[in-house]
């Protein structure tokens, strides 16, 4: 019987240990079905993404590893697109949450436990060629969950922090290349009390299980920009299944309009995963887009005499490292811009398109691959001004220094 019951004991502490990694969870939204809602879209520039990751728990207690608990943790965050050399960023707004099935938190009657006090004493976050290459956000002061309710039969979702967002940072950026966001692993020490009045302690050692990256930021440009920590950002996102993200990318690019250049945003936003298999393929789920015409571009417009504007996206390419096709056109038989009206000093986003979603891929690995990424490529639309029959060419290079949407390990 007291083999059965310490057994009972191991097993009854696993569910706790996941709150350490627990986040307050992003406040849900209906799937995006069609176009993207203008109030989700950030500013040109500025990435935000929610992921679930798979990852798996070391359980020790008393210092003795005593089982492996497979699970996931949900975590949101805010980034730049894009980063200059030796610049500084920090991955802002950040929260998570892990949900512990019902199965677990029945076994909490068999020792009569009816609460847990979590400390995370490691929440690390990495960022690849940065330095540092990773951040405990927890080192200097750990993050304490007091008095967490077990109640039995009930899938247990704890958050962390308690209020608020935290930000890791500041990474400074190489000197070029790329630097990749990831989960670095956590760590807790888990009290579970009982309502006989004695203290379990346990800790748990969690990482990722599969894919830990979170997002990819390309490197280039001139040194010297300001430091890039994001406040304010849109956050809006369903709940994305096991080992996918769900977000929205606003990338800067700059167009040719008749001559004139014109700066303005490109957002794209889909589902999509975190892994790719070998001799598999991916795409993006729910995919739509958004134009960005940012209030300078707007002034502009109207400064030459325009008032509405109107026309069709002809070409949004997708380009894909190490993987095929090389590149894709999303825009297919081009996407209708609906006549818009511009006011001067605001910023306007137009949805794309106005109804349904994009195709994106698939995109299969090519041989010998160990990731793929996709980032955006160049951009097209045949535009007319102020109800005119007029039809006048915007050409949009691709970005410089390149916008990813996701890298995906080849496993």
């Amino acid at each position: 019987m007291r083999r059965r019951h310490r057994r009972t004991a191991r097993r009854a502490g696993a569910m706790i240990i996941g709150m350490l990694l627990a986040a307050a969870a992003a406040v849900p939204a209906t799937p995006a079905a069609h176009a993207l809602p203008p109030a989700d879209v950030p500013a040109i520039g500025v990435d935000t993404g929610r992921f679930k990751l798979p990852i798996g728990c070391t359980i020790s207690l008393a210092g003795v590893p005593v089982f492996w608990l497979p699970t996931d943790v949900d975590v949101q965050g805010v980034a730049p697109v894009q980063l200059g050399p030796g610049q500084e960023f920090w991955l802002t707004q950040g929260s998570g949450s892990i949900t512990f099935p019902s199965w677990l938190t029945s076994l909490a009657p068999l020792l009569g436990l009816t609460s847990a006090d979590a400390r995370i004493t490691d929440l690390s976050i990495g960022a690849s060629t940065s330095t540092p290459e990773s951040i405990n956000i927890a080192e200097k002061e750990p993050l304490e969950i007091p008095g967490i309710p077990i109640e039995a039969g009930k899938p247990l979702k704890v958050g962390l922090p308690l209020e608020g967002t935290f930000d890791v940072g500041p990474f400074t950026a190489a000197s070029g290349g790329a630097t990749t966001l990831k989960f670095d692993g956590a760590v807790a020490e888990v009290d579970l009390k009982s309502s006989a009045g004695f203290t379990l302690p346990i800790k748990a050692d969690c990482e990722a299980s599969q894919g830990n990256a979170l997002l990819k930021i390309a490197i280039g440009g001139p040194a010297g920009q300001p430091p890039a920590r994001i406040q304010g950002a849109p956050l809006n996102f369903p709940e994305p299944a096991s080992n996918q993200l769900v977000g929205i990318i606003n990338a800067p690019y700059r167009c040719d309009l008749g001559g004139e250049p014109l700066d303005v945003g490109i957002a794209v936003g889909a589902h999509i995963p975190l892994v790719v298999r070998r001799g598999g393929s991916f795409a993006f789920d729910r995919a739509s887009g958004a134009l960005t015409l940012p209030a300078a571009t707007v002034n502009r417009l109207i400064d030459q005499g325009h008032t509405t504007a109107r026309g069709t996206v002809t070409r949004q390419d997708l380009v894909v490292e190490g993987g095929t096709p090389a590149t894709q056109n999303v825009a297919g038989d081009g996407i209708a811009i609906p006549e818009t009206r511009l006011e001067r000093d605001r910023r306007l986003v137009i949805p794309l398109p106005a109804e349904g979603t994009l195709t994106a891929g698939p995109f299969a690995p090519a041989p010998g691959a160990e990731t793929v990424a996709v980032s955006l490529g160049a951009a097209a639309a045949d535009l007319s001004f102020d109800g005119s029959s007029e039809v006048v060419r915007a050409e949009c290079a691709a970005p410089s220094p390149k916008v990813y949407l996701v890298e995906n390990p080849v496993t």
